[in-house]
């Protein structure tokens, strides 16, 4: 099936624990979605990542609409740390990404990974299967990301 934008999918450590889940104001008074990936802005709150993917802080755990929205309402995120395995549907149903050899994917969008672009992001590939739409089901860890940096 595809995904619900960015899922948990588990560790390189093996360790099985689940990510910090940690409650954050988030950017603007647009809608986010549960999956939706976020960097921390200058003004300390998450903003969904929409174009080329840097560095990487949070999945958004609860959803929150625009309807009624408030600049820096708080949501729970989930924190996002370098060894941890996260899934994700891609735009298409082939890509040229390598397992291990491509550091460099990309997104499409807050919760889809681009199957085209794979020379500007910050996403390692792991893995990769199919969901139900017949799209790339990529498995992807975040080489650059806020609490992992020094």
């Amino acid at each position: 099936m595809a995904t619900n934008g960015f899922e948990f999918a588990g560790s390189l450590n093996r360790a099985g624990a689940t990510p910090t889940i940690h409650d954050l104001p988030v950017d603007g008074t647009g809608a986010y979605a549960v999956g939706d990936l976020t960097l921390l802005n200058s003004s300390g709150q998450l903003a969904a990542v929409t174009s080329t993917m840097t560095e990487v802080t949070a999945v958004i755990q609860e959803a929150r609409a625009a309807l009624g929205a408030a600049d820096g309402d708080i949501v729970k995120a989930a924190i996002i740390t370098s060894d941890q395995i996260w899934k994700c549907s891609m735009d298409a149903t082939t890509t040229s990404a390598v397992v291990g050899y491509t550091k460099t994917c990309d997104v499409a969008d807050a919760n889809t990974l681009d199957a085209d672009d794979i020379s500007n992001g910050s996403a390692i590939f792991w893995k990769s299967g199919t969901d139900d739409e017949g799209n790339i089901l990529a498995y992807v860890l975040f080489s650059d990301t806020t609490f992992g940096n020094t």
